[in-house]
């Protein structure tokens, strides 16, 4: 990193902006942005007026997050496969996504765990830790839809099982992307189809479950290909901006029929994959239209996302009703009230006082742990999705 807090030094040598495309840190900015909009609105009810709707289907971002992280982590593979070059196998690969999730995982696990625990502990707390300790916090309702620690952290459970199956994916799809695509948008189908009856615990436990993002999966590294393969004679070209656009005005779109749905969570599994086809064309269109690296402080929020991923559902909750900061008296939350003062109170003092705690874990604890095995190993660990950038997931 260059000096400054959030100047980062882009690397600018022949075929760098698709090998780490600018899109994808505007991306997880705005994706990871929309994620903490949606549950600080929950707490705040403070709306947007006409755009409203994008608030309030703000957690579908976690999809494109995962669609993310497919389109990241195999474009490598991607260029390669364009280059006809043999599968380059994934050496490392658990050892560098551990050292990237695990010390900010865990340590956001282990405060709010510790916090609950001095306000009583049951069986029910029990499973909760042991669900997160394990990386498997969607397996239980005690640490998925009733968990007591910190609610946003289901998400990394996901993406760890993705991350163990990635060796076995990547090389699946390397030798045969269509019939990859084929089959992992045919089973997503299948378990939609089969989860769609379903009705409050059971399908509250199983429409974010790793079978449900088979597809999304399979768009992220079909979204990578197409970068790779147009990147070699057309990257550059302003059509890719009307992809991008188009991307963007059909996510609206399909946002805009997930918040008009007569059930919210049915009708994001149901529009899901449309959804993730908008966000692998705005990822492809942008990523081969403007080949430019993200600007620094794009890539400082970028590289910081992850930790406020990790923390920020779980302070707003604690600010509002554990700690009552900005102050409030009563059973009554003020927001019920209609205090409109203290609703823009908390929704400013819980963004910054999230940015906080994403700046702490990232300068105190990822960056730290991270140089301290390269040191050990004696070796570079990518930190990022896209192959040294310092982003995550």
């Amino acid at each position: 990193m260059a000096s400054g807090l959030w100047k980062f030094k882009p690397d600018r040598s022949p075929g760098t902006s698709l090998l780490r495309p600018g899109a994808a840190d505007w991306f997880r900015v705005f994706a990871v942005g929309m994620v903490g909009a949606f549950h600080i609105w929950q707490q705040s009810w403070i709306g947007w007026g006409k755009l409203d709707f994008l608030v309030r289907t703000g957690g579908a971002f976690v999809d494109g997050m995962i669609l993310l992280s497919a389109f990241c982590l195999y474009l490598p593979y991607a260029h390669d496969w364009v280059a006809k070059k043999p599968f380059r196998g994934c050496k490392g690969f658990y050892r560098r996504r551990a050292v990237r999730i695990l010390p900010g995982y865990y340590l956001a696990t282990l405060i709010p765990a510790l916090l609950a625990a001095s306000r009583g502990v049951d069986k029910n707390f029990w499973l909760d830790v042991a669900g997160h300790l394990l990386l498997v916090p969607t397996a239980l309702p005690q640490s998925y839809v009733h968990s007591q620690i910190n609610g946003a952290l289901w998400t990394v459970g996901v993406l760890v099982l993705f991350y163990l199956l990635f060796p076995l994916l990547s090389r699946c799809f390397y030798v045969k992307p269509m019939v990859s695509v084929c089959v992992l948008c045919a089973g997503q189908l299948g378990y939609t189809l089969w989860m769609l009856p379903k009705t409050d615990l059971a399908y509250s436990m199983g429409f974010n479950q790793l079978p449900a993002m088979l597809g999304v999966l399979a768009l992220g590294f079909a979204a990578a290909l197409l970068v790779a393969v147009w990147g070699q004679t057309k990257a550059g070209h302003k059509a890719f901006l009307l992809l991008g656009v188009a991307g963007i005005l059909g996510a609206g779109a399909v946002l805009w029929q997930i918040a008009h749905g007569a059930e919210m969570q049915h009708a994001q599994l149901i529009w899901r994959m449309p959804l993730s086809t908008c966000f692998g064309a705005v990822l492809v269109g942008f990523s081969l239209a403007v080949l430019a690296p993200a600007p620094g402080f794009v890539r400082w929020l970028s590289a910081i996302s992850y930790g406020f991923y990790l923390w920020h559902q779980w302070l707003a909750v604690q600010l509002k009703y554990h700690w009552r900061i900005p102050a409030w008296q009563g059973d009554t939350p003020p927001n019920q009230l209609g205090d409109r003062l203290w609703m823009e109170q908390y929704q400013w003092l819980t963004w910054a006082v999230c940015l906080g705690a994403a700046v702490v874990c990232y300068y105190a604890v990822e960056r730290p742990f991270a140089g301290w095995i390269k040191s050990r190993k004696g070796q570079k660990l990518p930190g990022g999705a896209c192959q040294g950038q310092k982003t995550v997931v």
